[in-house]
């Protein structure tokens, strides 16, 4: 029996993953740039508030101790990031750096959260991830 080789549905498949991977490069590309840049940084242990800081000021990195662990924060440059974290996947740490307001950085095995918010009270937009 020989192998058909390339059909139809082959071709539509193929249109389909490049159309998604254009959508998703444009969308990086010109809507998260429009995104404000936030300006405080809230840490949030097992869904309290434990410290805001000013994003604006360069930090040497902070530890923060919880019940289930630690993680080290840094703000530099107007950007934040976990630093080191003794959690078993690392997924907080390997976020990398975050600027713009609404965007977290979550240890979810410490309960910890690392919200960026803006100068105002008022709430933060949803984005697509928390709709």
């Amino acid at each position: 029996m020989k192998p058909k080789g390339k059909v139809k549905g082959d071709f539509v498949l193929i249109v389909v993953l490049l159309l998604i991977g254009v959508g998703a490069f444009a969308y990086n590309q010109v809507v998260l740039p429009k995104r404000a840049p936030g300006s405080r940084v809230l840490i949030e242990i097992e869904g309290k508030v434990v410290r805001e800081l000013d994003l604006a000021q360069d930090t040497a990195p902070i530890r923060f101790e919880t019940e289930h662990g630690y993680n080290l924060v840094e703000i530099r440059s107007g950007q934040v990031r976990v630093v080191e974290a003794d959690c078993p996947d690392k997924i907080c740490v390997n976020t990398g750096w975050r600027q713009h307001v609404g965007q977290v950085i979550v240890c979810m095995p410490h309960y910890f959260v690392v919200r960026i918010a803006g100068s105002d009270g008022a709430q933060d937009e949803l984005d697509g991830f928390t709709y």
